[in-house]
């Protein structure tokens, strides 16, 4: 008996690898477990585990989170952030804990929903900028910010120059409206193409089992 091919599950799968390489391009996580926890605001934890549960996956993911955050760095040594990648990669471990899950995704999405509030008017501001008009940190800027790219509410417009020659700031704009033309330009660095072996891996995971 011919199998029929559920063609809605594969485009989910699809779609949770794009979006995991969106959020990994864009450089504000440090690993797939932050890639994770983004998606999970859009995904149930059994669609994001049919992907994440692959060693290879996570893999991938953390090469392209660390490649986003260390540009400069991954171009002068491949070799050396491949080895330090690979031992960073650790076995996959879901968080267990719903009551504290549900807290946090209710205090990011009401952050979240200050950030485009304050992001309506079409104005850019960077994650330094929201956190002091918020009268919030930094970093549960950023965290919101990673759910919002995950959603398409969000979008990074531009990135600053760092004075220092280091990672430049990016620069949030609210998705649809119009990215301003002032950034420094020649500042997006071309991302390398997945490694074969790891594309036909994936490829094994979406057919139907």
């Amino acid at each position: 008996m011919k199998r029929s091919i559920n063609w809605d599950l594969i485009e989910t799968r699809e779609s949770i690898r794009q979006s995991a390489y969106d959020l990994a391009r864009s450089g504000l996580c440090d690993a797939w477990q932050d890639v994770w926890r983004a998606l999970r605001a859009r995904f149930g934890v059994d669609q994001l585990a049919v992907i994440f549960e692959n060693p290879l996956c996570r893999l991938d993911i953390d090469q392209r989170c660390y490649r986003a955050r260390n540009p400069g760095k991954v171009a002068r040594d491949v070799q050396s952030d491949l080895d330090a990648i690979r031992h960073r990669a650790s076995p996959m471990a879901m968080p267990t804990k719903p009551a504290a899950l549900n807290g946090h995704k209710r205090r990011t999405e009401r952050l979240a929903s200050r950030i485009e509030t304050l992001l309506a008017d079409g104005s850019e501001c960077t994650a330094v900028e929201l956190a002091e008009r918020l009268g919030t940190s930094r970093n549960e800027i950023l965290i919101a910010a990673r759910e919002m790219l995950a959603e398409g509410t969000l979008q990074v417009a531009r990135y600053i120059a760092s004075s220092r020659g280091g990672r430049g700031a990016r620069v949030f704009v609210r998705a649809g409206a119009t990215a301003s033309q002032g950034g420094t330009s020649g500042l997006h660095a071309p991302w390398p193409q997945a490694d074969p072996v790891i594309a036909d891996a994936f490829n094994a995971i979406a057919r139907p089992r």
